[in-house]
């Protein structure tokens, strides 16, 4: 066999390897609806269930986590004052301060810090060392940009977007159940997270800045959205007739919320029901904690991949879900697909043993979802980009047939995602009868994340799901999606607004 007419039957063989392999990332209809009729029983446990999984491994007997944020109300735009925000979330930590303008518009002001080393994983760092760097942080930027407001007698009201796991019984206090995302200060476990900035605060002399709330990037994102609506829908100006009713992040992670029925939270301790009843609440926002949803795999769609991924980053306490449609694994997934082509001898065929592969290939995570992004709408007749793209993520030369393959996987993959990114959006849409509740009523999903922002298609994706799903074309239809600025920088001021 000649050198050419090889290449020619390998090619074949991995065309149809792919082929196979494309067709277990599929998702079709009764997926979809399988899938959603389970998120809302899910949801239902959730409610009922007074333990909080937070995507433990056994998380469906226990229903989604469900956990009450205690924020009550939403703005709705016309709303005036200067609110302060402190994010921390990852390796950075960010402060803001927010003047709220009263036509849904807003000025806001930041400055971003890097955490730094000696407070990350592996130190000694205690929850004195961090929250001192927070207030100090903090007291920079009110002396940098409002120096003015410097006066025991005005009080500034701060809310906390803080992107971990805690217990929270009330809006301005939460106790911190584990770290993760690159902290991991143990003696923070257990204590009140809101209670110990206050304390840092009060000791670097801002003692006219109250911390009020306490909040997730989610809940932001929904507040923004609240905030902003009346503004623009899809470039149309939105009226009465459109309902705020979700906020989610398809980001490095995901996860979503929504306004729920206090009379349905049957998790919350009586006397908290029957007070917040008393002083004529409604409605509570719920942080669901849809990146552990069906972590037993009873419905997901799964591959061989998934569960390879799964047994890897068992750590990460589950996560099926998010394992499956955030950007944090959509690459990993892609990779451990190639490793597993070139063990069968069907791609990279230069590299003769595993060992041989190229270091960047073997190591996880080195795949971003930013250079599946530019193979998928990749359209030259050569696939240029996505040979530069894999030579300059991977140090890694590819053939024409072997940059078909990984493109049709990139699509596959990223589709896979963006149809089950649909199932909480729908499951939501039908648990709150939002699309119902109006004559032609409309809703509107806040979103943000740097997938559902800027991954090519993703949304259009999306949409194809929710069409394909329970709510139908008409549900799709009526259902718009707007992208949430600065949610978590706004999101917390509106959380000190509405505490």
């Amino acid at each position: 066999m000649s050198f050419d007419d090889f290449h020619k039957v390998n090619d074949t063989k991995l065309l149809e390897e792919v082929s196979k392999i494309c067709s277990s990332f599929e998702v079709n209809a009764e997926q979809i609806k399988e899938m959603t009729s389970y998120f809302i029983q899910q949801m239902e446990i959730g409610l009922a269930n007074n333990n909080n999984n937070e995507g433990t491994i056994n998380g469906n007997k226990a229903g989604l986590a469900m956990i009450p944020s205690y924020v009550t109300s939403k703005p709705n735009g016309t709303e005036e004052g200067l609110f302060m925000a402190a994010v921390l979330g990852g390796m950075n930590f960010r402060i803001c301060s927010v003047q709220l303008n009263g036509d849904h518009t807003f000025d806001i002001k930041q400055a971003k810090t890097r955490i730094p080393d000696y407070l990350l994983e592996g130190t000694d760092a205690t929850s004195d060392d961090l929250f001192g760097f927070l207030a100090r942080r903090t007291s920079a930027f009110i002396n940098k940009f409002h120096s003015d407001i410097m006066k025991p007698d005005t009080p500034l009201k701060l809310g906390f977007t803080f992107s971990y796991p805690v217990d929270q019984e009330s809006l301005n206090s939460g106790t911190l159940i584990r770290w993760t995302k690159g902290l991991n200060i143990p003696d923070t476990v257990g204590k009140d997270v809101v209670q110990l900035y206050q304390e840092q605060l009060t000791i670097v002399g801002l003692n006219m800045v109250n911390v009020v709330a306490l909040t997730n990037d989610t809940i932001g994102t929904f507040l923004s959205l609240c905030y902003a609506q009346g503004s623009t829908i899809d470039g149309q100006v939105s009226g009465e007739i459109s309902e705020p009713v979700i906020g989610c992040i398809f980001g490095t992670g995901t996860n979503g919320c929504y306004m729920e029925k206090i009379e349905n939270i049957k998790k919350l301790p009586d006397y908290i029901r029957e007070r917040l009843i008393h002083e004529g609440k409604t409605e509570m926002c719920i942080n669901i904690e849809w990146g552990s949803f069906d972590n037993d795999d009873l419905v997901l769609p799964t591959t061989k991949y998934d569960i390879d991924i799964d047994k890897k980053y068992a750590k990460n306490g589950g996560q099926l879900f998010e394992k499956r449609v955030s950007g944090m694994f959509l690459g990993e997934i892609l990779r451990n697909v190639l490793v597993d082509l070139h063990s069968k001898g069907l791609i990279l065929t230069q590299f003769r043993k595993h060992e041989q592969l190229p270091h960047r290939l073997k190591t996880p995570f080195q795949l971003s979802s930013e250079v599946l992004a530019r193979i998928e709408i990749d359209d030259s007749s050569t696939l240029r980009e996505t040979e530069l793209s894999f030579l300059q993520s991977l140090r890694l030369p590819t053939t024409l047939a072997e940059r078909r393959a990984i493109q049709s996987l990139v699509r596959v993959i990223s589709r896979r995602s963006a149809y089950l990114a649909s199932v909480p959006i729908s499951a939501i849409l039908i648990k709150t009868n939002a699309l119902n509740k109006k004559y032609h009523g409309e809703v509107t999903v806040g979103y943000d994340g740097s997938i559902i922002e800027l991954y090519p298609g993703f949304k259009s994706m999306m949409r194809q799901a929710l069409a394909m799903g329970p709510i139908g074309p008409e549900g799709e239809r009526k259902t718009h999606f707007v992208h949430s600025k600065d949610s978590g920088s706004a999101g917390g001021a509106l959380c000190a607004l509405v505490a």
